[in-house]
């Protein structure tokens, strides 16, 4: 009589399994639980620690060069670094090289300025959109004004007071560079290497591994990778988001899978020796 009841869970319609799945991922996904996060990256702690210690007031420029193919990763680690920089009281720059990425950095900016009361243009500016990193990087080593000169709203970018004693580089405490493409090499080599500013990334869990070179050089003062470097973040500033609720979602489902995996082999040995 057991072994045709316990039987009966191998009969059961794979589709009550998969509505299990879908419901495991999609609860934490409506909100954050906060899955305890043990193993914070030595990249992640040194990113955070490095702009944890620059000085309230200082200017910080943001390069957000991904777009919607990317954005489950790294999105939620450009969310993460500007609320750390506005808890901070940092001042935030903002540009991109990357056409798709306007839109996403108009999502960050609707919402996270309003949780810590910054307003635009005197915390921070956004400059419109630039083709050709290669000139605006050099440009901006002698006069930023000279390929920024207005914002985004085509007001004029000296006049600004989040631009308060900003020109160059060397106004600079800190680059940020989030992006699914190789553009942060060229922060690197066009602006950390050549003008001695320390710059941050973010990239995909992928291309992660390449970096590994420029961090023993610290030529990377830190580095986010994939959804995972976004949690940890959070994490580390004390703020569940996308990041949290992604990875929560993916431990819930191995989870899942481990116990369905487990009790169907206890099931089984239960019958072979029943």
């Amino acid at each position: 009589m057991l072994k045709e009841k316990l039987e009966k869970f191998f009969k059961i319609d794979r589709r009550w399994i998969f509505l299990l799945l879908a419901i495991v991922l999609f609860a934490p996904i409506m909100k954050p639980i906060g899955l305890p996060n043990k193993t914070i990256s030595r990249d992640a702690q040194n990113a955070y620690t490095f702009m944890d210690n620059i000085p309230a007031g200082s200017f910080v420029l943001f390069s957000l060069d991904y777009d919607p193919s990317t954005r489950p990763e790294l999105h939620p680690q450009a969310m993460a670094m500007v609320r750390h920089a506005f808890k901070r009281d940092l001042r935030v720059g903002v540009v991109t090289f990357i056409a798709g990425s306007t839109g996403l950095i108009s999502q960050i900016f609707a919402k996270v300025p309003g949780e810590y009361n910054k307003v635009n243009g005197t915390d921070y500016v956004i400059f419109p959109y630039q083709a050709n990193y290669a000139a605006v990087m050099t440009q901006m080593g002698s006069d930023l004004y000279g390929i920024y000169d207005k914002d985004q709203d085509g007001r004029d970018a000296r006049t600004l007071p989040v631009m308060k004693g900003v020109k160059n580089y060397k106004d600079m405490a800190l680059v940020v560079d989030i992006t699914g493409t190789s553009i942060l090499d060229q922060w690197v080599a066009f602006v950390g290497d050549k003008f001695n500013v320390p710059v941050v990334g973010g990239v995909t869990a992928i291309s992660q591994p390449g970096y590994g070179p420029y961090l023993q050089t610290k030529q990377l003062k830190g580095l986010l990778g994939g959804m995972k470097g976004a949690a940890e973040y959070e994490s580390l500033i004390k703020e569940p988001g996308k990041g949290t609720s992604g990875i929560d979602s993916l431990n819930l489902a191995h989870l899942l899978v481990l116990i369905l995996i487990m009790t169907s082999n206890i099931i089984l040995l239960i019958i072979r020796y029943l």
